[in-house]
């Protein structure tokens, strides 16, 4: 685990490259490196995992072809080494690093199709004086990158794509996606220049000019054959989901485990002790006091830690733990606005202090559909197949059946529909809030999605996979731990879980109106009965007290100072009287705009 940075085509590449590697000094406090060659310049910093003695990148082959920085790690990398062992190439580390390497050169662009893990790679091709960058099929890594018709720029992390210079002002559309939905999709960011390489792509760069192809999509594959019975299936998951644990711990440092004590991060830990040969396995929580006690979910982790006999660590927060949020921006590498981050980070550094990699749950509910907004494209696929002459009055059934506007637009023809739905705010509300200047520009929400169907459940499932937990769950996540010099792994979204989870009917899915019906049944061969049925929870802070505090000095001196209003973004007296009005308990306009326009306010004080 670490951070890669690149340079093509500049005359300075020295200076730039050094100044983006030290901002990502906390992504790899182990080690450092760079290589240049010509036109490229390749930087690394290094959090050692695997191999700790010979790991170091760049990393160049045996005959000097090509050298790679790449920031993950590849769980069928030992069965790809045999392979390749066979093939008769020749190995000098016992890294992933050099696995990837020697397949890229023996199968070109190809070989990152056959990668199975999480990456973010950077390799430069120096018989073909072709730079190529490549992302992990479900975004794991984030990989950014600049492109200015001459010189290219990549970076693990968005700070340090600033660092190395040439990165423009706000998106004005960006900015209204962010709005409408707390997050940026790829292929944008907040900021225009700058690009997130999209999950499953390759971009390369030669005497041909720049290219970008998809190696991989999570899109659900159609298929003729009959599923799988109920009891089939769930001996299937067991063992595909107990095989991704136990590739998930290949490592040669300490690794722990992120226990919410909701059914996913449960079953990770519970395959966890399976596989740990008896060695302590341990566990890390956050608690919330006062106030926030109603969403603390800290008894269910410790009740999942007794049954599985794991060592337990307990972080308590207080209720007020936003109001640290300013002093802790930084940390925040991109606006995304999860009041969950800051928790997180602060989770992270604190199994930082025991373990240096841990398992996290993120990924069940995209795939076994754990959402409401789930259960709405759920019926959606049900009312599609019904009659026309009864498709309305079944329609209004189910607009009653859930609440929140993804059941009131229902039924829906396309995601580009769907995706609308499930946003926070409406494109109207957002427009409101826009400096004047600002308010004619398209909002990029609305074609979020676009026109592809949504036949099934399975579609709305891979569209979250490739939107919502791409761009903002899993950037949380990865952007929270690194910051704590701390790797988390998703075995939830290694490969063989993903496929053979998008395989599955509906029907082991959603049953009886709940989510994760076969991942549930799966949780009580290895929980206790009452976490494996329990509600949905999620990781909530209490984002909207702090929003509605009168004595929130920081949303105060944001809205109230010279600096929001000199970025021109937007109407600060439509702000200012939101403000008041939350203050004061009105339900008239949507808070989590008011949170949205702090973060992004924040982040953007904290580049300066």
């Amino acid at each position: 685990m670490c951070g890669i940075c690149g340079v093509f085509g500049a005359a300075d590449a020295r200076e730039r490259l050094s100044r983006m590697r030290g901002a990502l000094a906390h992504r790899g406090p182990d080690d450092e490196g760079e290589y240049f060659d010509g036109p490229i310049g390749l930087g690394f910093r290094r959090l050692s995992i695997l191999d700790l003695e010979n790991g170091h990148q760049p990393m160049s082959s045996i005959d000097g072809a090509a050298t790679l920085v790449f920031n993950g790690e590849i769980y069928n990398h030992p069965e790809l080494r045999r392979e390749l062992a066979g093939a008769g190439v020749r190995f000098k580390t016992r890294s992933d690093t050099e696995t990837i390497l020697s397949l890229y050169l023996r199968e070109g662009l190809a070989a990152f199709s056959r990668l199975d893990g999480m990456f973010a790679i950077g390799l430069w091709d120096r018989e073909a004086r072709r730079l190529v960058l490549a992302r992990d099929g479900l975004g794991i890594k984030p990989l950014y990158y600049r492109f200015d018709g001459a010189i290219l720029s990549f970076s693990s992390e968005l700070r340090s794509l600033l660092a190395g210079g040439g990165v423009g002002e706000v998106d004005a559309a960006a900015l209204r996606e962010y709005l409408a939905y707390g997050k940026v999709h790829a292929p944008r960011t907040i900021l225009s220049g700058a690009l997130k390489l999209p999950a499953g792509h390759v971009l390369t760069l030669d005497g041909s000019g720049l290219s970008l192809k998809r190696f991989w999509s999570p899109r659900p594959k159609r298929s003729a054959a009959k599923p799988p019975g109920a009891m089939e299936a769930l001996d299937q998951l067991d063992d595909v989901l107990s095989e991704s644990v136990r590739a998930s711990l290949l490592s040669d440092v300490p690794v722990g485990c992120f226990l919410s004590g909701g059914v996913d991060s449960s079953l990770v830990a519970a395959y966890m002790v399976r596989h740990s040969g008896g060695k302590t396995v341990h566990t890390f929580s956050v608690g919330f006091d006062g106030a926030a006690a109603g969403v603390d979910e800290s008894r269910f982790a410790r009740l999942a830690a007794r049954h599985l006999g794991t060592e337990h660590h307990e972080l308590r927060l207080p209720a007020d733990v936003l109001s640290r949020l300013e002093d802790s921006i930084d940390l925040l590498d991109e606006p995304i606005a999860d009041s969950a981050i800051l928790p997180t980070f602060l989770l992270s550094r604190f199994a930082r202090q025991r373990v240096k990699a841990v398992l996290t749950g993120e990924g069940a509910d995209e795939l076994f559909a754990g959402y409401d907004r789930h259960k709405a494209a759920w019926l959606n696929e049900r009312l599609r197949a019904l009659p026309g002459w009864s498709r309305a009055s079944a329609a209004a059934l189910a607009r009653r059946a859930g609440k929140g506007r993804v059941f009131a637009g229902l039924p829906y023809g396309d995601l580009g529909q769907w995706a609308a739905a499930t946003a926070s705010a409406r494109p109207g509300e957002v427009a409101a809030l826009l400096h004047p200047d600002l308010r004619a520009v398209d909002g990029a929400e609305a074609a979020l999605g676009g026109s592809r169907p949504l036949e099934r459940l399975e579609d709305a499932l891979a569209f979250d996979l490739e939107t919502v937990l791409a761009d903002s769950l899993l950037m949380k996540v990865d952007k929270s731990a690194m910051r704590a010099g701390l790797e988390a792994r998703v075995p939830f979204l290694n490969r063989s879980v993903v496929e053979f989870a998008l395989g599955l009917p509906a029907s082991f899915k959603i049953r009886r109106f709940k989510g994760k019906y076969l991942l549930r049944l799966l949780a009580e061969r290895h929980l206790p009965r009452e976490l494996a049925w329990r509600r949905k929870h999620g990781f909530i802070v209490p984002w909207e007290r702090w929003v509605r505090d009168p004595g929130n000095e920081t949303l105060r001196r944001l809205l109230e100072g010279p600096s929001l209003a000199r970025l021109g973004l937007f109407d600060c007296d439509r702000l200012r009287r939101m403000r008041e009005a939350l203050c004061a308990g009105s339900r008239e306009f949507e808070p989590g705009l008011l949170f949205r326009v702090a973060i992004l306010g924040l982040w953007l004080e904290s580049l300066a």
